[in-house]
């Protein structure tokens, strides 16, 4: 008998073990996943993969009667979100889905399955019906799948004062960002940009039956994979008594323990089970104040990786960069490609970034005015497009636009030395790329701008920076009002004195400080008593770190908003992780050749 009951004990221990080994091993798979999927769905949002903006994320999978067959989960992102209105609506409360274009777009709540095919998360056996609950579901705010009404998608979305900002009254975020609590309903975040969730088996009230093009009744909605919790009025604080759960449209979601513990009822010193609590979700979450400095990133990058193309141009045998652009030029980004954009200014050396050049090496003429302005600029345009886009079509108009303007520089009297008829001549004679560098100084002396470094290539000529600034659609236009960028004496148009830029703070881990060539520096969220009025008043204090209005206690604190008439060589930024981030959240990266310069130390 002790041996039939050594025995029993034996398998009721060892029953126990595997089951806990079993659970464990399914909260680690889950864990991997769960981290592995986060990872997946920022790096999309940071790269604008499929040509989407910066930021912008796929909608969930969710079960559609537009699909073929009906109501799947096939991993892919569907064309619209559920509608919060129809909370009535059958087979699945929201159908049928809607998008920023619906007129009742102020609806749209993103939650579903994760579109892990869309998204290529490797899933080793993917289940439609997901019986044991490993399939990932997903949600996200409708403001980061909502081009529509989302204009732009930049750090200004960051703002938290739901007024209009920035130098063309950007509004504030149309749609709420996510809610997370934990598992007693105190909000973890109320500014979520995505969640994940892991379901878990089954529990008490849920069922995930087979769909009907596999013989079942019909695949479950979110209620039969996600769960819910009561918290009840008795709990301790802090807490927020309610029921809360994962499935609904309210963009509210909740985080918990698989178990939670209570006083025994019979012996109250004695904690038990709570029977009545049933959840088992694991989530993970990503807050829009977190994902927006990787967007940040990614974008200096961009431009940086463009000016570093730029300056290791063939040709460019000095190694220099533009000028910048004046930090009150309020030109609108071009709607039609090849259109007059924010030009760079002679002797500008801390500005905006340029989408047209100026490698003067020194001041110009007047203007020109009326028709003869509206030729210049007409070859201009021919240009531009003939560099993004070279072909018979582009390079005849072209042609066709330096005759008209040859011929009317020759009407009013210029001879054929003036810039604007020789634009004009070297225009209709061009037969391929030979002639645009030729050209594009040729138009900009006609435009009034002074002789222009030989040794610079006279326009954005590399891939980087033809398709950031000149492409159709570009999203530089929700980002060109935030990058400023300031060129070192030494390596600006023809040279000059020896004063390289430094840039100090936690945020710069690259070594020769104090040998920079250039700087590319992002504003983040307005700071402080920033405005961001409309139209400018003060635009570098107004953007970047400063005495007056974006001020750091750091004892090594040195202003970013930097001015032409007093120029500096010192830049401050810090990690998002630094204290000092909350006060001065500039994004400051070097530039020193890279690529070109062997002592290079920017990454």
């Amino acid at each position: 008998m002790l041996v039939i009951l050594i025995m029993g004990v034996s398998a009721y221990l060892v029953s126990a073990l595997s089951k806990v080994t079993l659970q464990t091993a399914r909260n680690e798979k889950s864990s991997d996943l769960l981290a592995q999927a986060k990872e997946i769905v920022i790096g999309y949002a940071v790269n604008g993969t499929g040509g989407t903006r910066p930021g912008d994320l796929m909608i969930p999978d969710v079960l559609s009667s537009t699909e073929t067959p009906p109501y799947n989960y096939d991993g892919a992102t569907e064309g619209g979100c559920l509608d919060a209105s129809k909370t009535s609506s059958t087979p699945i409360p929201g159908l049928p889905v809607i998008g920023g274009g619906a007129s009742n777009w102020t609806n749209m709540r993103c939650l579903g399955r994760m579109p892990w095919k869309s998204f290529n998360v490797p899933l080793g056996s993917p289940s439609e019906n997901d019986p044991t609950g490993f399939m990932p579901w997903y949600a996200v705010s409708a403001n980061l799948v909502d081009p529509t009404h989302v204009t732009p998608l930049n750090s200004e979305l960051l703002n938290t004062d739901n007024t209009l900002h920035g130098p063309n009254n950007y509004p504030p975020p149309p749609h709420p960002w996510l809610t997370v609590r934990d598992m007693n309903g105190n909000v973890l975040s109320d500014r979520v940009a995505f969640v994940i969730m892991i379901p878990g088996a089954t529990l008490p009230g849920q069922s995930r039956p087979l769909s009907a093009s596999q013989g079942g009744p019909g695949l479950g909605g979110a209620n039969q994979y996600l769960d819910s919790i009561t918290v009840p009025p008795t709990c301790t604080a802090p807490c927020v008594p309610g029921t809360y759960n994962n499935f609904d449209m309210d963009d509210d979601f909740i985080m918990g323990d698989e178990h939670r513990w209570i006083a025994s009822p019979s012996n109250p010193s004695q904690q038990i089970e709570d029977p009545n609590y049933h959840f088992n979700d694991k989530l993970l979450y990503v807050t829009i104040d977190e994902l927006m400095p990787l967007i940040e990133k990614r974008i200096a990058r961009e431009v940086k990786g463009c000016l570093d193309s730029y300056a290791s141009a063939i040709g460019n045998t000095n190694y220099r960069y533009p000028w910048a652009a004046p930090v009150t030029d309020n030109t609108l980004f071009p709607v039609n490609l090849g259109d007059p954009s924010r030009p760079g200014a002679y002797g500008t050396n801390f500005g905006r970034i340029p989408e047209s050049l100026d490698t003067s090496t020194g001041g110009g003429g007047p203007p020109p005015t009326g028709i003869l302005l509206t030729y210049i600029q007409a070859v201009q345009t021919a240009l531009n497009n003939y560099l993004a886009n070279p072909n018979s079509t582009t390079l005849s108009t072209l042609r066709n636009k330096g005759d008209t303007l040859k011929d009317y520089a020759q009407s009013i009297g210029q001879a054929t030395t003036d810039p604007a008829r020789a634009a004009g001549i070297t225009a209709d004679n061009c037969t391929g790329m030979s002639c645009t560098s030729t050209l594009q100084s040729q138009l900009n002396t006609a435009m009034g701008g002074g002789t222009p470094d030989s040794s610079m290539p006279a326009n954005w000529t590399t891939t980087a920076c033809i398709s950031l600034f000149t492409s159709p659609g570009s999203y530089w236009a929700d980002w060109r009002n935030l990058v400023f960028y300031q060129v070192s004496t030494n390596y600006q148009p023809g040279g000059g004195a020896n004063a390289l830029l430094q840039i100090s703070g936690s945020g710069n881990p690259n070594g020769g400080n104090g040998t920079y060539r250039a700087s590319v520096i992002l504003a983040g969220k307005k700071l402080g008593t920033q405005t961001r009025a409309n139209p400018y008043v003060d635009p570098p204090n107004d953007y970047l770190a400063n005495p007056i209005s974006e001020f750091s206690t750091d004892p090594l604190f040195v202003t970013n908003a930097h001015s032409d008439s007093t120029l500096t060589t010192t830049f401050i930024t810090y990690k998002t992780s630094d204290p000092y981030y909350q006060n001065v959240n500039d994004l400051a990266l070097c530039l020193d050749g890279k690529g070109i310069n062997p002592t290079s130390q920017c990454n």
